[in-house]
C-alpha cells in the first residue's frame, strides 16, 4: 500500500535541496488550474450572438413591392431570345468573330493534348 507520509517526506526533501524549481514547479501547476478554472468558466456561459433585426416597414395592400437590391443587368444584355435556324447578317456581325491563324493553332494544340489524355497509352 502507498504510504502518504513518505510521499510527503520525499516532497518536502526536493523542497529544501531544490526550492528554484520547486516554486517554479508549484507556480506553473497553479497557473494550469487558474487555466483551467477560467476556461470552464467561458464555456459554460450561453454564447450571445448578435443579429441584425430587420427594419419593419408597414405594409399596404396597395403598395409598391419593393424587391431586394441585386446585380445590375447591363444595357444590350437579353436574358431570353427567339431562337431562330439562322443568324441574320447584322447577327453574325455582331456575334461572330473569324478566328485568326493563332487561334486556330493554340485550338488544333489544345484538342490534340486532349486527345492524347483521353486515350492515354492505348495500343
Amino acid at each position: 500500500m502507498i504510504d502518504v507520509n513518505d510521499i510527503l517526506d520525499d516532497v518536502k526533501d526536493f523542497y529544501r535541496e531544490k526550492k528554484v524549481l520547486a516554486i517554479i514547479i508549484t507556480t506553473l501547476i497553479v497557473l494550469f488550474f487558474l487555466a483551467l478554472i477560467a476556461f470552464m468558466i467561458q464555456s459554460s456561459k450561453p454564447q450571445k450572438t448578435e443579429q441584425a433585426s430587420p427594419v419593419e416597414i408597414p405594409l399596404n395592400p396597395d403598395q409598391k413591392i419593393l424587391y431586394p437590391d441585386g446585380p445590375s443587368i447591363p444595357d444590350g444584355y437579353a436574358l431570353t431570345r427567339e431562337p431562330q435556324e439562322r443568324w441574320t447578317e447584322e447577327e453574325s456581325e455582331e456575334y461572330f468573330t473569324m478566328p485568326d491563324s493563332k487561334q486556330l493553332e493554340k485550338l488544333e494544340s489544345d484538342n490534340d493534348k486532349l486527345v492524347n489524355e483521353i486515350l492515354g497509352a492505348t495500343p
